[in-house]
């Protein structure tokens, strides 16, 4: 090789270079910044100064950090956070990722394979989201089949995918978990019971550190979970969050207990219809809710879309401890064909004059759970299987995030939820409601005494 060759070499080796490093600063502006503002401050008076200005602003923010910890979090600390992972951690390892989880592109007319461009990442107090540009081509099914690799990669539990606008797909990962403990137990919502909004409830965290809210009014739950799962954590802690409610007469709780009510009798003040495993009592208190079901309709036609519950027409709440024991195994098949008919009118026609069912079942199988369809909140518990947790969820839960199947046995109470709007997943945990706090909502929040079923 002749020496111009190899001056032509090292020119264009310096050229790349330099384009390469002003391309990083300009990716960087923060740290372009405070380069050229702490070099002008140097050359204009001197290093000394700098030092002593840069341990003010140090102290300053370590008091600030000690004083204020939330504020310095949003304010501060979260965008140093940000720009140290961008430079240290996923600009660096992202093409390996990339490439591992099958999300790079070769094309012949480009010697060097395409890799989708990190956008920008955002740093929160438990997540990391990384906004990345699709190549073209890609569908977010792509990112959603690359999630588990792309955690084992980030060495991480958890990886969501999303798309926040067309072509950029944003990459969450699990930093810290604030579900690894158990989750404390929600306060009783602090509103009078005639005033409460019955909306949705709080009864526990999200993965994200925020409340996990239940829908209740004008939705219908099912949980699904092995045995020791938590169901009875999410049963307990909507019960308790509606107690206020259940006082003043505006939510009336009808509680279908088939094991024997060795789950739901402790509770037993609160309830407005009770019935255990036999089988009639069980279709007397589905056809009692269907005849007040059809005396509502007729009293809100043409005056109301939508039921705003009063203690003189209430909310009206049925709870299935094992839903199972209805559709399947209640003994004779003509009683289970009637059940099942009357659920299903209760789950099709009762959202609108106030009627809701929250259901909890172990085998979320078709034939235990025909109507699986007509309950659009849905919760999965620890399952079995990962074809389970699809079940519940929805087709393509699982390759999604949902891995109902790797709860943990000692994590009971964590779910998974897909919520209206949203694709991916939420990682759920309700607190636990023990005994004596089911003794103590009871005792102290009972419910009136019985009036007719149709609230008079």
């Amino acid at each position: 090789m002749d020496v111009a060759t190899e001056a032509a070499e090292l020119v264009e080796a310096l050229v790349t270079m330099a384009l390469g490093t002003v391309g990083w600063l300009l990716r960087h502006p923060a740290t372009l910044l405070v380069g050229v503002v702490a070099g002008v401050w140097a050359y204009a008076w001197g290093w000394v100064s700098l030092a002593i200005f840069a341990g003010c602003v140090l102290a300053g923010g370590i008091a600030w950090r000690v004083l204020h910890p939330v504020s310095f979090e949003f304010r501060v600390w979260r965008h140093i956070r940000a720009g140290v992972l961008r430079m240290w951690v996923y600009e660096l390892r992202w093409p390996r990722w990339a490439r591992a989880s099958h999300l790079v592109l070769f094309d012949s007319d480009f010697p060097e394979p395409m890799i989708p461009p990190i956008r920008k990442v955002i740093s929160g107090p438990w997540w990391d989201e990384m906004h990345v540009r699709m190549l073209p081509g890609q569908r977010q099914r792509d990112y959603d089949l690359a999630a588990e690799s792309l955690a084992n990669s980030r060495k991480v539990e958890r990886c969501s995918v999303r798309e926040v606008s067309p072509g950029v797909i944003s990459l969450g990962f699990l930093r810290r978990d604030p579900l690894a403990k158990p989750v404390a137990l929600p306060e009783i919502t602090d509103v009078n019971g005639e005033d409460m909004p019955l909306d949705a409830v709080t009864i526990g965290e999200s993965e994200h550190g925020a409340p996990w809210r239940v829908p209740l009014l004008g939705s219908h739950l099912l949980g699904a979970g092995m045995s020791g799962s938590g169901k009875g954590s999410l049963l307990w802690g909507i019960v308790r969050q509606v107690a206020p409610a259940i006082q003043t007469g505006r939510v009336r709780l009808s509680m279908i207990d088939p094991k024997g009510g060795m789950e739901a009798e402790p509770g037993k003040p609160l309830y407005h219809r009770y019935a255990r495993d036999d089988a009639d009592d069980i279709l007397e208190l589905l056809t009692s809710l269907v005849e007040s079901m059809t005396i509502r309709k007729r009293d809100l036609r043409g005056v109301a879309r939508k039921l705003t519950p009063t203690a003189e027409m209430p909310f009206e709440l049925l709870i299935i401890d094992e839903l199972a024991a209805i559709t399947k195994y209640l003994g004779d098949r003509k009683k289970e064909a009637e059940a099942t008919r009357l659920l299903g009118l209760l789950l099709t026609q009762g959202r609108a004059p106030g009627f809701a069912v929250d259901a909890f079942v172990q085998e979320p199988t078709k034939d235990v759970v025909p109507m699986r369809g007509l309950f659009p909140y849905r919760v999965a518990l620890r399952l079995d299987s990962a074809s389970q947790a699809d079940m519940i969820l929805g087709e393509g839960s699982w390759q999604a995030g949902a891995w109902a199947d790797r709860i943990k046995r000692s994590a009971p109470g964590t779910a998974y939820v897909v919520e209206d709007g949203f694709k991916e997943p939420l990682r759920v945990r309700a607190g636990y409601t023990d005994d004596p706090e089911i003794n103590r909502v009871a005792r102290e929040f009972a419910a009136p005494v019985n009036r007719g079923d149709d609230g008079t």
